[in-house]
């Protein structure tokens, strides 16, 4: 009941792996009374070679690292085989384990099926420089159903894809019904990446910044406060923040039902 097992060593497995032992070792280490949640295990499985794919190999050395000085288990190299409701396996070996959680990526939407059209293995519809589907110029395809191809490689499946492409394709139809010239091929800009791993620990990849640490994590919510709506908003998350890293305290706490069943009569 207190192994816990991660399948995918992107950003989400690794924020969820880090997340996970903070909780078990510092927010939730004295609420029980039966169970030690610093005992918990926590298991990252990715079969690639290294976390963090898509970010700088130094910086991925780095965040693993980190997760294994917090006592995240990183199993890397071989996929997952199975998984049920004992666990899962990999390589042949069994880990028992009543929380699996799948951060490895999802199958896109059946779009590609409906239309008929070419898709790559995730079911991604395979699309043109203007984001419409060959052959079918009045259909566009965007975001994580989208295959979008940039420099010989497939973009991400991340929020910035999502946003940037639909507002491409917004614009091309936009020109079309006013009847103007088609807009360029579409280009993403990427703003970079980020992951972190604990409340004093982040990994940044970007044009401006490449660092994983301290200083990462402040890059991070910076970023972050300063894409939120309203000061008011922006003053709230940032004290809240800074009272975590001070005090090593979390929101989250257990709930339980007090009139036990055990209890005698």
């Amino acid at each position: 009941m207190l192994t816990f097992v991660i399948v995918g060593g992107g950003p989400t497995g690794v924020e969820m792996a880090g997340a996970l032992s903070e909780m078990a070792h510092a927010t939730l280490a004295d609420e029980f009374r039966r169970i030690d949640p610093r005992s918990a295990r926590i298991v990252l499985v990715d079969a690639t070679a290294r976390v963090l794919m898509s970010y700088p190999e130094n910086l991925a050395r780095k965040a693993q690292a980190k997760l294994e000085q917090m006592g995240v288990e990183v199993r890397l190299g071989h996929p997952v085989e199975l998984v049920d409701a004992q666990g899962v396996v990999v390589k042949g070996q069994r880990i028992r384990s009543r929380c699996v959680i799948w951060a490895a990526g999802v199958q896109a939407s059946p779009a590609g099926a409906w239309l008929g059209v070419e898709t790559d293995r995730a079911g991604r519809v395979k699309v043109k420089p203007d984001l419409s589907v060959p052959h079918h110029p009045e259909i566009f395809v965007v975001g994580d159903t989208a295959y979008i191809e940039e420099d010989g490689r497939p973009l991400p499946g991340v929020a910035q894809v999502a946003i940037q492409s639909g507002k491409y394709a917004a614009h091309v139809i936009r020109q079309r019904v006013k009847r103007g010239s088609p807009p360029p091929p579409f280009k993403y800009f990427d703003k970079g990446n980020m992951a972190t791993v604990t409340r004093g620990f982040a990994v940044v990849d970007s044009r401006f910044l490449r660092t994983a640490g301290f200083i990462g994590k402040l890059g991070w919510a910076f970023l972050h406060i300063l894409y939120l709506s309203a000061f008011e908003n922006r003053f709230i998350v940032f004290f809240r923040w800074t009272w975590e890293i001070v005090t090593n305290q979390r929101g989250a706490r257990v709930i339980y039902n007090s009139e036990s069943p055990e209890k005698d009569s």
